[in-house]
């Protein structure tokens, strides 16, 4: 009786120790993730509306994609409206993150200014003939 006595209480322990395990923070914490890489927040295809400021009219259909190129860099390789004949491509940024406010500073003497706030886009840039527009999306899943 003594015997099996014991040997239930070893079984006990052995069973106990491999259900009570201590589990590490494994999980990554995004915000620290996405801030040692902004890039990963901005990377994708973006649609949405682009206008010139005080225009009310809602805009155009506008598309924007951007390509990841490190940590802290992304390419914008297409911002494309058809409706007023704008097509840019291959224009570098870099991304820096304060708050959860990712900012987009062109690497070219581009006057773009970029911003990404909870998913959503804002660009406003200058053409060579210096009108305005102002480019609002969402990306895309």
């Amino acid at each position: 009786m003594e015997k099996i006595k014991y040997m239930f209480m070893a079984v006990l322990v052995a069973l106990v120790s491999m259900t009570v395990t201590s589990c590490s923070d494994d999980d990554d914490d995004e915000s620290v993730s996405n801030q040692k890489n902004p890039a990963s927040m901005i990377v994708g295809t973006y649609a949405g509306t682009l206008r010139q400021p005080g225009d009310n009219t809602g805009g155009a259909p506008c598309y924007v994609a951007f390509e990841r190129l490190s940590n802290t860099t992304v390419m914008l390789t297409r911002f494309i409206c058809e409706k007023y004949g704008i097509d840019i491509k291959n224009v570098n940024f870099t991304i820096s993150e304060s708050n959860g406010i990712y900012k987009l500073n062109p690497e070219s003497n581009l006057v773009v200014d970029g911003m990404y706030i909870n998913g959503v886009l804002t660009m406003t840039f200058q053409t060579e003939g210096d009108d305005t527009w102002i480019f609002n999306g969402k990306k895309e899943k």
